[in-house]
């Protein structure tokens, strides 16, 4: 290279040192200016692509929102007969509340309720964690005197006008007057409380 130079006249040496300055600088301005720009306009233009394809989304979701809202409608309004089918506990006793709902039944069709007993629940495998609140079926023994055919009609009353309660058993014992007949129902009632305590009372 220097062999080469020395044989250059002054002109054309110079012109050649200028030309291997001038690419130098070149390099030396793309390595460190135009490279890092070129690099920053890309991911600019990737950053931007996401935004795009999230803002797409986001109208997407816009638009489908009032079918969610009416989806979410829909799904509250079929489950708002359970919720309200639920047992609940009247003065922290659960046969206090099934005796406020029963009690107008019994009378429709004159039978005589005695008694209203708690049965423990039966124990549920749970998951883990354990949830804070448990659904559960709660059984209430009813003790009641009436006829065969009004403690019957009490069954069917209960049956229909308590879609969500279910009958688990009607034993009926004869008493000396056939019009008075000891009958022993046990319903189970969908009920939303507290931790169970397994095999025991809620």
């Amino acid at each position: 290279m220097s062999a080469f130079s020395d044989n250059m006249a002054p002109d054309t040496k110079r012109a050649f040192i200028f030309s291997a300055a001038l690419a130098g600088v070149a390099v030396v301005l793309y390595l460190f200016a135009v490279q890092p720009c070129e690099d920053s306009i890309a991911k600019a233009r990737r950053e931007l692509a996401a935004l795009d394809d999230q803002q797409r989304t986001t109208e997407r979701d816009l638009r489908e929102s009032p079918k969610v809202k009416s989806l979410l409608a829909e799904i509250d309004k079929a489950r708002q007969p359970f919720l309200d089918a639920l047992l609940t506990p009247l003065l922290e006793s659960w046969a206090m509340r099934a005796k406020s709902l029963l009690d107008p039944l019994a009378a429709d069709v004159g039978v005589k309720v005695l008694d209203y007993v708690e049965v423990p629940v039966r124990a549920l495998p749970l998951p883990k964690p354990a949830p804070r609140q448990l659904y559960a079926r709660r059984p209430i023994r009813v003790i009641c005197e009436g006829s065969y055919a009004e403690i019957a009609s009490f069954v069917l009353r209960i049956e229909k006008m308590l879609p969500y309660v279910s009958v688990q058993s009607v034993t009926i014992t004869a008493q000396t007057s056939p019009d008075v007949q000891k009958g022993t129902i046990v319903v189970e009632w969908p009920a939303k409380g507290a931790l169970s305590v397994p095999g025991g009372a809620q």
